[in-house]
């Protein structure tokens, strides 16, 4: 058989599903399945993507760069770092004082610049982290050491915390 009326066999039988040709019939099968299986990976992904993109809420950085008083790009950077590294369980927790915390820094400047501090050095550890040796932060390294294993911690003793709602307030807008 020559190659040329094996692909014309393999296309009628990927068009057909079967071409008279075994070899050509069985190969369009399975590449029909790794086919399907693909598809079925890429809704799962695009399903399981979508509760990851909830964790996000980074409450105190989104304040934070909501008054202009943090980076974009650290913000974005924190974010995949959460993505990537932390649990639901971790950002549970996190949200269990931080929609508290940023309450707090829409009344007082003080808070705001206690927390920007904080937000910034944890910044510089996670871009130092990502590669970035010139901003290493060993109080940022201190933070995080510490606080996602409390937050994780806190995480398994309180429910869903409805960290959205700091975000109604028409004083709010939304970061893009």
């Amino acid at each position: 058989m020559s190659k040329d009326n094996y692909l014309q066999d393999y296309h009628k039988a990927m068009g057909l599903g079967a071409s008279g040709n075994p070899m050509a019939d069985e190969r369009a099968r399975i590449e029909k399945e790794l086919e399907k299986d693909r598809l079925k990976a890429a809704q799962k992904a695009a399903s399981s993507s979508s509760p990851k993109t909830e964790k996000k809420g980074k409450v105190i950085c989104t304040e934070l760069v909501r008054q202009g008083l943090f980076d974009r790009a650290d913000y974005l950077l924190g974010a995949r770092y959460v993505e990537e590294h932390l649990t639901e369980r971790h950002v549970r927790g996190y949200h269990a004082w931080g929609v508290t915390v940023v309450r707090k820094m829409r009344r007082s400047p003080r808070a705001t610049a206690f927390w920007r501090k904080l937000a910034q050095a944890r910044a510089d550890h996670i871009a130092f982290l990502y590669g970035d040796a010139s901003r290493r932060n060993r109080l940022g390294a201190v933070l995080c050491a510490i606080g996602h294993p409390a937050c994780y911690l806190i995480g398994g003793m309180v429910g869903e915390q409805d960290w959205r709602s700091i975000y109604h307030d028409e004083r709010s807008t939304p970061i893009l």
